[in-house]
């Protein structure tokens, strides 16, 4: 009687070491980011936001400079993505 005690909580202190260590990468829950990544977007957008501010200075936007601000937002788009769906 005593080994099959012995045994029986031997198997579930390993089921719950197993569980903390499936829980572990989720702390954050699905769908909520990391504060590295929530930096990671904010340097994005800021990137993105400098880009427009300066093909705006001049109050005109060449193809060039659309075809830069398409390439930036296409990118930010492409990390947030990466990003939630990790």
């Amino acid at each position: 009687m005593n080994r099959l005690v012995l045994s029986a909580c031997a198997l579930l202190s390993g089921l719950a070491l197993a569980n903390a260590a499936e829980a572990a990468p989720l702390r954050h829950g699905y769908g909520k980011l990391t504060p590295a990544e929530q930096a990671a977007l904010a340097r994005s957008q800021h990137q993105l936001d400098v880009i427009k501010a300066r093909a705006w200075a001049d109050g005109h936007v060449t193809p060039w400079e659309r075809a830069k601000i398409r390439v930036a937002e296409q990118r930010h788009q492409a990390l947030v993505y990466r990003l939630r769906h990790a």
